[in-house]
């Protein structure tokens, strides 16, 4: 069913759904919300099966932001103290959870976005009178998020096969690694860019002003139902969250 929306109902849903996991500060209300955005992907029957091993690669990223909350957020009671120096408190982890679920909701949010193709959200852009470079510019982006990620496990994989286990080196020396791993990854995504700037220059882009298109996307009843949902849904409980 996903697959029949239109590329702009996707983006809405997305904003709407990101703007309440900004709104909302309550671990609570962010429960509610991870869960309507889990039945919404069920009944839109997505396909959301293979995100389970993203997020399973990502708890130590949120494990780590949970003790970065807990120890940096001051207030509340003290659970654990070193000397007289408190050290976690019962709103630190409040704000470390708000957080992590915030995170999930918006991870789960963007999977509607997985099932569209670059070319259906440049055109959806550009027929809601965005500037095609803009559009471009998105959908740019969208490619090289992946493509930081296997230049991070090519250069990790060229590490190992020189006999380094990353699993057996301490933490502290094994951060200080992945921060020196960095500056190739960097480099290889600029030079990426690079050559790709050089392909559309020798392509002829932004030759002529207009662009032409082969198709138009059209709403069905089901677009304009949820555009006529989620944007209201979204303001009233936005403005009930600012009235409490």
């Amino acid at each position: 069913m996903v697959r029949k929306l239109d590329p702009r109902t996707k983006i809405v849903m997305v904003v709407c759904i990101s703007t309440l996991a900004i709104v909302y500060n309550t671990p609570l209300q962010l429960l509610w919300l991870l869960s309507g955005t889990v039945i919404l992907l069920k009944v839109l029957q997505v396909e959301f099966n293979y995100l389970y091993r993203y997020i399973w690669k990502l708890l130590p990223l949120f494990l780590l932001l949970l003790v970065v909350q807990s120890v940096f957020s001051r207030g509340g009671e003290v659970l654990l103290m070193v000397g007289t120096i408190p050290l976690v408190t019962d709103y630190g982890l409040l704000q470390g959870l708000n957080v992590i679920i915030r995170m999930f909701v918006i991870i789960a949010s963007a999977v509607l976005l997985v099932s569209t193709g670059s070319r259906d959200i440049v055109l959806g852009l550009v027929q809601w009178k965005v500037p095609y470079e803009i559009a471009f510019m998105f959908s740019i982006a969208l490619h090289f998020l992946p493509g930081f990620r296997e230049e991070m496990i090519n250069v990790v994989t060229a590490i190992q096969l020189r006999g380094i286990e990353l699993k057996k080196i301490p933490w502290g020396k094994r951060i200080a690694l992945y921060s020196r791993l960095i500056y190739p990854v960097v480099y290889g995504a600029v030079l990426k860019a690079q050559q790709f700037s050089v392909a559309m220059e020798t392509r002829g882009f932004r030759v002529f002003p207009q662009r032409t298109y082969l198709r138009r996307l059209r709403f069905c009843l089901l677009d304009y139902v949820l555009l006529l949902i989620f944007p209201v849904m979204t303001g009233l409980l936005i403005v009930q969250t600012i009235q409490k």
